[in-house]
């Protein structure tokens, strides 16, 4: 969990300290992320990556937590955002949001393991929520429910992208998955009969089908509490 007062990643500030900005930075963190994972990271191992010591990272960040604040804003800020409506329709647009921010989340998990407790209210962060409300609310949600539709879209999407790293996203997926199957069908079924008989499909490797048919179940659901043309 973020300390109080995380998760609102500050914007670009000036410092004494020379040679490095706090995008450098981040972007060095990424990297580390992305190819090291996340129980190897550290301020150190971040601070030999840069070829500098470590107290010339405080000049910058006031910690990890800050750090990790800009990097939950870095990767969200990676979600193409639709220009204007095309003339499409909401739903199409909303879906192709949340489909790009699952995209995103599971290209860097190491990073999307830094989303839970942290709300993503950084620059990129608020950029991408001002742009589905008001998406909402042109489509002809009330202020409400555009907030709704926000937050559940967000809840949904991280969420499942969080929980799909968690059973092991990448190359070794759908052996992770087959392996949970496995022991699931395995359960005693006269104490768990009717999770024993759905067993073979609820974790078949089709995690993309299950996602989309979430996002659209939502934005269905969603589609009720509009106002009238």
């Amino acid at each position: 969990m973020a300390g109080p007062g995380h998760g609102f990643a500050r914007g670009e500030e000036t410092s004494a300290a020379p040679r490095l900005d706090r995008a450098e930075i981040v972007r060095a963190a990424l990297r580390l992320l992305d190819e090291e994972g996340f129980d190897a990271f550290s301020m150190r191992r971040l601070a030999t990556a840069l070829d500098i010591k470590s107290p010339s990272l405080y000049w910058h960040v006031r910690g990890k937590d800050e750090l990790f604040d800009l990097l939950v804003d870095t990767v969200v800020g990676k979600c193409p955002l639709p220009d204007g409506d095309g003339g499409r329709p909401w739903d199409e647009r909303l879906i192709e949001i949340g489909l790009g921010l699952r995209r995103v989340l599971l290209a860097h998990p190491a990073a999307t393991r830094l989303l839970p407790g942290r709300p993503p209210f950084g620059p990129n962060g608020l950029r991408l929520a001002d742009h589905v409300i008001g998406m909402l609310r042109r489509a002809g949600f009330d202020d409400r429910m555009a907030g709704y539709g926000y937050l559940l879209l967000m809840f949904y999407v991280t969420g499942f992208a969080v929980q799909e790293i968690a059973f092991g996203k990448g190359p070794d997926n759908g052996d992770r998955l087959a392996e949970v199957s496995r022991y699931l069908e395995g359960l005693p079924a006269e104490r768990f009969p009717d999770l024993v008989a759905v067993a073979g499909e609820l974790l078949a490797p089709r995690l993309t089908d299950r996602f989309e048919f979430g996002l659209r179940s939502l934005v269905d659901g969603l589609e009720g509490k509009r106002r009238p043309d």
